[in-house]
């Protein structure tokens, strides 16, 4: 599940002052060596409470930070806390992490987790190069179709799409050949459309594929003379194949659908009612010194992923601690840092992390551009949703486990790391390691 995807959309969005800016039914037929070195954590104060999991929330913070107000911001750069030795969730994530970061000679990597609340930071790097904070600003590649088809369940539950509409009806501007006019929002979203993982006329040099080179019109235009069909036969829903195209252009439908670019539809929606304030596409100059430097798979720094015409797949990012804000609204929690996450985004992530079904020969099974795992037969073992990202010099992963209400979001800048394993092996032995701290008390 490791995929390469594309940041998008040229126009500027101020970063900060305004942060980048609708459970439905769903039926479908079956488709057949470094030095390591961990930096302190910072904890933020836990509420007491009768519970067993808050109980178990508390054995596992034996040094809180210092209590700030709901929903505060820390300094840029404010001092970690020291991690005592006695900390069992640590040493279960150094397990996890030291092996795969001296294999892989990972620069940087950080582990963010959220247990019922309770945020927690793990960073790491190998060799002398700077960690990535809990503010810094990573791309986090096709995490950013989770956002899309958030923003695709709230517009069906709105009355503003339907799922199993044909896309002609999204496109007016557009004429489709007959069998791609068939195709619907939820086979773009599930990766059943049949659509290539990406357009076939673009240029091949990345650095030339930047929406200011292949437009939006050069996308659309590929659009419309894409046929899905197959020796003469339109198969409709295709086999699954993974597709960065499918979800661009799903997030130009939304956006067709609603009367509002896309990107106004993630801040307004999204990153504002979660107070997400990091979380966008451009980085301004007063912000770029925080934007984490990635490096390519053979460990040479790159340049920063471009923006694609097909940004809604890919375009997006974000820091550490705004994920997690991301994650905990993913759980269902009601507020988020004292913001009231809306009722119809809580409804629109239960619709499209609901599984639809299992492509052939895969482990996994397919939702809405998330990938369910089942939980395995290790004992205590549960399943996760996730979805992981990957551009030229990063590789993050999101975990949402409802069971445990934790999500994890991993995240190391240096491209096909195995970012994604790490962090369905964390979201997993948070429990036992909760377990593990019951049995010694």
């Amino acid at each position: 599940m490791f995929d390469i995807d594309a940041p998008s959309d040229a126009s500027p969005v101020l970063w900060g002052a305004l942060p980048w800016f609708r459970r439905l039914s769903v039926r479908r037929p079956p488709v057949s060596h470094l030095p390591v070195c961990r930096f302190p954590i910072r904890r933020l104060p836990v509420r007491q409470a009768g519970s067993l999991a808050a109980l178990i929330v508390t054995l596992l913070l034996p040094a809180a930070a210092p209590a700030q107000p709901s929903g505060a911001r820390p300094g840029y750069g404010a001092p970690g806390y020291a991690l005592t030795p006695v900390d069992p969730l640590a040493h279960t994530i150094d397990d996890i992490v030291r092996p795969a970061l001296a294999s892989q000679a990972i620069p940087a990597l950080t582990v963010a987790i959220t247990q019922n609340g309770l945020r927690r930071y793990f960073t790491y790097i190998g060799g002398t190069g700077p960690r990535i904070e809990r503010d810094t600003i990573v791309e986090i590649g096709s995490i950013t179709k989770v956002f899309t088809t958030a923003l695709t369940a709230e517009a069906v539950s709105a009355g503003q799409m339907s799922l199993d509409a044909p896309m002609q009806q999204y496109l007016p501007h557009l004429r489709l050949s007959e069998c791609a006019a068939r195709v619907t929002p939820l086979q773009l979203a599930d990766f059943t459309s049949g659509m290539p993982t990406l357009p076939d006329n673009m240029p091949a040099a990345l650095r030339n594929r930047g929406i200011d080179n292949y437009t939006e019109r050069d996308f659309l235009q590929w659009i419309a003379g894409w046929n899905p069909g197959v020796d003469g036969r339109c198969v409709t829903p295709a086999h699954y194949a993974y597709s960065n195209a499918s979800v661009g252009l799903l997030g130009h439908m939304v956006a067709n659908a609603t009367g509002t670019p896309w990107r106004e539809l993630v801040a307004q929606r999204i990153t504002i009612p979660l107070g997400m304030v990091d979380t966008g596409i451009d980085v301004p100059s007063q912000h770029r010194n925080r934007l984490a430097q990635g490096h390519g798979p053979l460990g040479a720094p790159v340049m920063p992923w471009p923006v694609f015409a097909w940004f809604a797949a890919g375009a997006l990012r974000s820091t550490p601690q705004d994920m997690l804000r991301f994650g905990e609204a993913a759980l269902g929690m009601p507020q988020v840092d004292g913001h009231r996450v809306p009722d119809s985004l809580t409804h629109a992530f239960r619709t499209a992390m609901s599984p639809i079904y299992q492509p052939d020969g895969k482990p996994f099974l397919q939702a809405m551009s998330w990938a369910v795992r089942p939980a395995t037969t290790a004992p205590g073992s549960v399943p996760v949703t996730l979805k992981d990202g990957g551009t030229d010099g990063f590789n993050s992963v999101l975990v949402i486990s409802p069971d445990t209400q934790v999500a994890v979001f991993v995240v190391a800048n240096k491209a096909q790391s195995g970012v994604p394993g790490l962090g369905v092996a964390i979201a997993r032995a948070i429990p036992a390691a909760a377990r593990a701290a019951l049995a010694t008390q």
